[in-house]
């Protein structure tokens, strides 16, 4: 069909042209409604993408516009492809029916499809940044700013955490860092400044510390008070963090967003730019954008020809800033004179117009009754004191599509079991009967940590499976050894690591007892024989924690020194002996390699721990080479979005990412046919499999709250007020649509105590009410997910928790209206005992316990003795009996001579004792790694038998605040000097603002004396933090020049700074001369270097002399001291 004028075009004979399926009705009315504001909602699975398509087919067809005035905008990269892809096909086969011809060029004529140019189709985060490079300019940005990811933020925060002098409420670095993030965030999602936020929260803070000081309300506030002061703490944080960010041109997502809204709402030329650019929009999943997002686009197409998409049921990232109201206030912001229209009258279909797709043609017909049950109360209307007042946009039951287009009846399931243990197998067996080849299925979650049991029920039933996302991904056993590795090797003191190590190995619990005896000795030296029992133990309790990784140390620097017989002293069984070795061994091979590139060092721990050769003979099983890969590609994103990636660093935001999940991004995947698929629900939303399983179907899971429920399931929930991961609602820019906090009119003190704690209460109802909504929405986003069916699974325990709770209120609803079949077991009723087996499997307790010293302890172990000398007497070497009566603990001949065990025992303490005193009287030796820091070679010559035991025992050193404002004046003096001749205030040069007046005052002095400093006379600055090697026989020693200045006559100069008091001897900036020499290719004798000491008045300079440099002889020589 051809037809010759746009009116003869309608969606139906368009979508015989094209060869497509003709639209339903609905369908048909939102393809072929007119170019103006219009709300489509679009229920779960309706087919949204197919008609947004068809109605960009429509409005270029019928010549309302061109192909390049359409902009589509959507959320993932996932969803632009796929609207991309369908929109492009479209218009292909729109340009082969001959439509395209109907439409226009600008200059007159007609052209072909290559001439109209092709729609955009980005994310909203992508069109916000092209926004702020093309006109960023007019607000003061750098248009050429790099965009920065989670990782890159984590780590700038992390650092200028670790940085800071001034101390935070809490003390954890994970803690602060997320916190800051979200704060930072909320910031912008919510076009704050800093200087508005700090103004609010100190409010907040007052009315909560003024409510506390009324008699009996001091419980009754909480911790509001302190939440809000820690809030307003981190708002330094976030401040250093934008001057961060400024000073080296970065922006994150949030900045990019709500600079792009500045840029809209105050450079009028730009905006109207834009609106004429794109006379046709099309926001996809409109029910997830933020304040900033909605602000930003009403400010550029107000009154157009904008199209909204989207399910209030399917607004669940509520806690990610999106705003549940952005779909009732369509119209006021996108068509305000349409809203002005309604209000004098005019219908809403024409002033205001709504449209609905709410013909599902995803779901079988159960599941369609399950979620429609599921989301009744939301489409339900019904309010209660203290829910936020106002109108919202009405949304019918999903509607079964016709039986001609596959109709089926599907089904759902449902079981509630006796703990999480069985609830996995049945979930297992639920998909094992389902699984074949082209099988799409998956199992949804509330938290990756339910994913662990379900897996392994997986793995024994020979089901292919893959989690999806990190959080998961660090559950899977390779992935968990090779962290346990990488944490060891950088963190001696993860005792828990350490043990995953041997036991994965296949180390005993009495060889693991014997390493924890022989790492106490190695620790805690014998008492003294002048102290008294009392004393000894109380210096023992003061004394490090023994730690097994320093046992593993000393056995292998045993075996290397060639002590062939370790039994007395150790009682380890051979094959014990063997684990531990290996363990050390791996450990040690990762610790030297612990400078090289942090995807080189992941790919190292794999080989150390020979996961590279099991994985290769595993035949039948992808599941561990996959997670490998998926964490070997996590290591090379963190590393190459970051900036001087870190082990440490890289570490830490692992263990921010699974205490914190929710603050970071959900992968983007598709459905894999023969595998199942665990996965959280958010990171589901949009997808869908032919089978699914939803787990954790209990009170406190699905619908997940942090406090316990009243007797009719009704929640007080203190959200934002005592949790740093939600940003106070008073400050959110859309708190009209969240329970109205009528707290904030009282004025104490002249407040009514009773009064208060009502509306306490009912404040905390509301809250309550909302979080549960959201988590409503969040089930029947999980329920829809499946196409044939569905299993909602759970039972009477949840995760590791030791108390039963009640079946999900959702799966309760479900099975009163008779709409779930029981599968398994069914629905059991707990047992008189029943205890909950997975809380076994993950108890945290010390291990090996502390020895006991009652009787009944001491028969334990002798007896154990006993047994062992039984079963194993080969194994017990015969030793000679020592002379130890004058070994400390007392007198050998008052024992009893029969004691067999009494007396091994203190043979074995001899040989100990004899061992210690042998090792005091050598020298440690160790292996001199391949790369060293010049700054070692100081040590080296200096003491060799303590750089042998720090190279041995390598420890980060003890942070201090003088070293932490060192850091800074370094940083700050590389400013101060490569803008010399310009007046750098402090905050120019980079000094965060949280410094003491003492501590700047200090700093500016020591900045002063750089300025000012004769000996750069003539000089001019060359670099900072100058990284040389100097490869020598058999080290290369790596060299960080602190400072490089190159003067008009062609020499050069080395300057290290020094801002504590005591004095170096001058030779060692030796190794610094020679690097640069060779890497500027000059002589020596070209090169001069000083320590400048800026904390001595007028600072004090120490510059090396020819007769004080040391010839690269001298400096081999001592690299080949024997250590």
């Amino acid at each position: 069909m051809s037809p010759t004028s746009t009116g003869e075009l309608t969606p139906k004979s368009l979508a015989i042209a094209l060869g497509i399926h003709t639209p339903t009705q609905e369908q048909a009315r939102v393809i072929a409604h007119r170019l103006s504001p219009l709300l489509v909602v679009a229920g779960a699975g309706s087919g949204k993408t197919a008609t947004m398509a068809q109605r960009v087919v429509y409005l270029i067809a019928t010549g309302q516009v061109r192909p390049d005035q359409v902009l589509g905008l959507t959320f993932t990269r996932k969803a632009t492809s796929e609207l991309d892809q369908r929109v492009a096909s479209r218009l292909s086969g729109l340009g082969a029916a001959g439509l395209l011809q109907t439409t226009a060029l600008d200059g007159g004529g007609i052209g072909d499809a290559g001439d109209f140019g092709e729609p955009t189709i980005a994310t909203y985060n992508s069109f916000a940044g092209s926004l702020v490079r093309d006109h960023g300019l007019r607000i003061g940005v750098d248009p050429d700013s790099a965009l920065i990811t989670q990782a890159r933020s984590w780590q700038i925060v992390t650092s200028l955490i670790e940085a800071r002098t001034l101390p935070l409420p809490s003390e954890s670095l994970v803690h602060n860092a997320n916190a800051a993030l979200v704060l930072s965030d909320a910031l912008s999602q919510n076009l704050l400044t800093i200087d508005e936020a700090a103004e609010n929260l100190a409010d907040l803070n007052e009315q909560f510390t003024a409510l506390a000081s009324i008699k009996g309300c001091k419980t009754l506030v909480g911790k509001a008070p302190a939440v809000m002061a820690e809030w307003e703490a981190l708002l330094d944080v976030v401040a250093e963090l934008q001057r961060y960010k400024r000073r080296h041109g970065l922006l994150d997502f949030g900045d990019q967003i709500a600079l792009a809204c500045t840029i809209a709402e105050s450079v009028p030329e730009a905006a109207a730019q834009v609106r004429a650019q794109y006379p046709a929009v099309l926001l996809d999943e409109f029910q997830d954008t933020s304040v900033a997002q909605v602000r930003l686009l009403s400010a550029l197409f107000a009154d157009s020809g904008v199209t909204a998409v989207g399910d209030p049921h399917q607004a669940i990232y509520g806690w990610r800033g999106a705003s549940a109201g952005a779909l009732d206030t369509f119209h006021q912001r996108f068509n305000p004179a349409g809203t002005a229209r309604l209000a004098s009258g005019e219908p809403p279909a024409d002033a205001a117009p709504v449209l609905e797709l709410s013909t599902s043609w995803r779901n079988d017909s159960t599941i369609l009754e399950a979620a429609n049950a599921v989301s009744a109360p939301l489409r339900s209307g019904v309010t209660q004191d203290g829910d936020p007042v106002g109108e919202h946009i009405a949304v019918a039951p999903l509607r079964a599509r016709p039986v001609a287009f596959g109709l089926k009846p599907g089904t759902v399931h449902g079981a509630f079991l006796q703990d999480p243990a069985e609830e996995a197998r049945t979930v297992a067996g639920f998909l094992a009967e389902r699984w074949s080849p082209s099988a799409e299925m998956a199992v949804l979650c509330r938290t990756r940590a339910q994913m662990e049991p379900i897996a392994a029920e997986l793995e024994t039933a020979g089901v292919p499976y893959t989690i999806v996302g990190l959080g998961g991904m660090l559950y899977v056993p390779e992935v968990a050894d090779v962290r346990a590795l990488l944490t060891v090797a950088s963190d001696p003191e993860r005792g828990d690591r350490v043990v995953r190590l041997l036991t994965g190995f296949g180390i005993g619990a009495g060889d693991l007892r014997a390493l924890a005896a022989l790492a106490r000795e190695v620790v805690r030296p014998a008492p003294e024989a002048s102290r008294t029992a009392t004393e000894s133990r109380s210096a023992q309790d003061e004394a490090d924690s023994p730690l097994i990784s320093e046992a593993l140390d000393t056995l292998l620097r045993w075996h290397e020194e060639g002590v062939e017989d370790l039994s007395p002293a150790v009682e380890l069984t051979p094959a014990g002996f063997a684990v531990a070795l290996r363990t050390a061994r791996a450990i040690r091979r990762v610790r030297e390699a612990i400078a090289l590139p942090l995807p080189d060092l992941v790919a190292l721990a794999e080989q150390a721990l020979d996961l590279d050769i099991e994985i290769a003979a595993r035949v039948g099983n992808p599941m561990g080479h996959r997670a490998l890969d998926s964490f070997q590609e996590t290591a090379l994103a963190f590393a190459t979005d970051t900036d001087s990636a870190t082990l440490t660093g890289f570490l830490e935001w692992l263990d921010a990412t699974e205490e914190h999940e929710d603050a970071m991004s959900a992968p983007e995947v598709d459905p894999s046919p023969g595998a199942v698929q665990l996965l959280t629900v958010h990171a589901a939303k949009g997808l869908e499999w032919d089978h699914v399983a939803v787990i954790g179907m209990v009170e406190g899971v699905l619908p997940s709250y942090s406090t316990s429920p009243a007797d009719d399931l009704s929640v007080r929930d203190w959200a934002w007020m005592t949790r740093l991961d939600e940003f106070p609602h008073p400050l959110r820019a859309d708190a009209g649509t969240l329970p109205p906090f009528e707290l904030g009119a009282l004025e104490p003190p002249d407040v009514d105590k009773d009064e208060a704690k009502d509306l306490l209460d009912s404040y905390r109802l509301a809250l309550g009410r909302h979080g549960l909504a959201e988590e409503r929405r969040l089930a029947y986003v999980a329920i829809t997910r499946a196409r044939h069916d569905v299993l909602l699974a759970s039972s009477h325990f949840a995760g590791g928790a030791g108390r039963s709770r009640p079946m999900s209120r959702f799966l309760a609803e479900l099975r009163r209206r008779e709409l779930v079949e029981p599968w398994g077991e069914g629905f059991t009723e707990p047992a008189p005992d029943a205890v909950n087996r997975l809380a076994d499997r993950s108890m945290t307790a010390q291990w090996p316990e502390p020895a006991a010293d009652d009787d009944v302890a001491l028969a334990r172990r002798r007896a154990a003795d006993a047994v062992t000398a039984f079963l194993a007497p080969s194994a017990t070497v015969p030793v000679t009996p020592l002379d130890v009566s004058s070994a400390e603990g007392g007198d050998a001949a008052s024992e009893p001579r029969g004691d067999s065990v009494v007396r091994r025992w203190r043979e074995e303490a001899a040989l100990l004792l004899a061992e210690r005193i042998r090792s005091r009287g050598e020298s440690p030796a160790v292996r001199m790694p391949p790369h060293l820091p010049a700054t070692r070679l100081d040590d080296l010559r200096a003491d060799g038998d303590r750089f042998a035991l720090d190279l041995r025992r390598p420890l980060p050193p003890e942070p201090r605040p003088a070293g932490r404002l060192g850091t800074v004046f370094h940083e700050a003096v590389a400013l101060r000097l490569s803008g010399r001749g310009q007046l750098l205030t402090l905050e120019q040069a980079g000094v965060p603002t949280s410094l003491t007046p003492g501590d700047r005052e200090q700093l500016d002095r020591w900045l002063q004396v750089a300025e000012n400093l004769p000996l750069l006379d003539g000089y001019a600055l060359d670099g900072t933090e100058v990284e040389l090697e100097l490869a020598l026989e058999p080290v290369a020693l790596r060299c960080r020049l602190d400072a490089v200045f190159r003067g008009r006559d062609g020499t050069w100069l080395i300057i290290d700074w020094k801002t504590g008091g005591r004095r170096v001897p001058v030779d060692q900036l030796s190794t610094y001369v020679h690097a640069l020499a060779a890497s500027r290719g000059v002589a020596t004798g070209a090169v001069r270097a000083a320590y400048v000491y800026v904390n001595s008045p007028g600072g004090r300079v120490d510059e090396l002399t020819a007769e004080d440099l040391l010839p690269l002889t001298e400096i081999e020589a001592a690299l080949r001291t024997e250590t």
